[in-house]
């Protein structure tokens, strides 16, 4: 594929480029909008970067290699690949070829019900082709496909329409997790969905309280579990430990601060560690950094 006046936005000449400034990436929407989609047949790598959007990346020609938090994925033609939000991650040199990458800023849906479940489903990068994701593949690649016949030309309710088709690959994302999940369990169909119902509204709960001293037990308490019980179906439902993902939200809320420029130990007590240093072995364990090294390299703040 060559690059083609269709795919450029005829109503959008401001756009200058990405911009990243030390490890953060403010994403500039289209027309003050929640979307950006480039067409991008550029031979240059990204560096190291984050970003508060949901990014995906489909090659059109030729393969390209990502990394994200220090882990490789290669795609190949036709590959999917979901970045999750506030992951470290860089794109490698190529030395040709195309690809379409899609931001979307997923606020405007983190008011829906099932939103904190779904951030559960695109806590880590999922590549998906024909081989892992038969059943649904072919639904999600068209949806992305019609995404870009509506963003490209311009139009009257674009972005309606395309988070409207966000909204049903979404969707259809979720509820293969949730059948895959449902799949590999004794418990029945009614079960699973009051599941859900309870551990959807902890999962919100989570994600507002994430600060205050939070425990097993009182979250098991929270949506009437024994803690055993609890500590079962949390794995199962979220394929994380509890406190494997309440570290992961206090991590990722960790990390906006430190590139903001509050102080390391201001921000380990309000991300609800009891003291810097364990909020440090954390930091380090998800990032790969601790929170000096990771500001030092990452951010343009000098603050201690």
């Amino acid at each position: 594929m060559t690059k083609s006046v269709y795919y450029q936005r005829p109503d959008d000449h401001s756009f200058q480029g990405r911009q990243v400034e030390g490890l953060l990436e403010n994403v500039e929407y289209s027309l003050n909008s929640n979307i950006r989609i480039w067409h991008n047949i550029q031979m240059e790598g990204y560096a190291p970067h984050q970003h508060s959007a949901l990014e995906i990346l489909i090659p059109v020609e030729n393969e390209y290699t990502v990394i994200i938090n220090k882990k490789s994925f290669t795609l190949h033609p036709g590959d999917i690949l979901f970045i999750p939000r506030f992951s470290i991650h860089e794109i490698l040199p190529a030395t040709g070829g195309s690809r379409f990458i899609y931001m979307f800023n997923m606020e405007p849906l983190s008011s829906f019900y099932d939103s904190a479940f779904l951030d559960v489903v695109l806590l880590e990068p999922c590549l998906m082709n024909k081989q892992n994701h038969g059943r649904i593949y072919e639904r999600i690649y068209s949806g992305f496909m019609e995404i870009n016949d509506i963003y490209f030309p311009s139009g009257i309710f674009w972005e309606y329409s395309i988070y409207a088709i966000l909204i049903n690959i979404l969707t259809t994302i979720g509820g293969e997790y949730y059948h895959a999940l449902s799949a590999n369990s004794q418990t029945s169909q009614e079960k699973h969905y009051e599941y859900y119902q309870k551990f959807t509204g902890l999962l919100s709960y989570i994600d507002t309280h994430y600060g205050e001293n939070l425990t097993l037990e009182k979250m098991a308490s929270y949506i009437g579990f024994s803690k055993y019980h609890f500590s079962r179906l949390f794995k199962e439902h979220t394929n994380s430990t509890f406190y494997d993902y309440l570290s992961r939200k206090r991590i990722q809320a960790a990390q906006e601060m430190l590139l903001a420029g509050e102080s390391i130990t201001s921000i380990a007590f309000q991300t609800g560690f009891n003291n810097p240093a364990s909020f440090s072995r954390c930091f380090k364990k998800y990032t790969k950094y601790n929170p000096t090294e990771f500001r030092s390299q990452f951010s343009l703040s000098s603050i201690p």
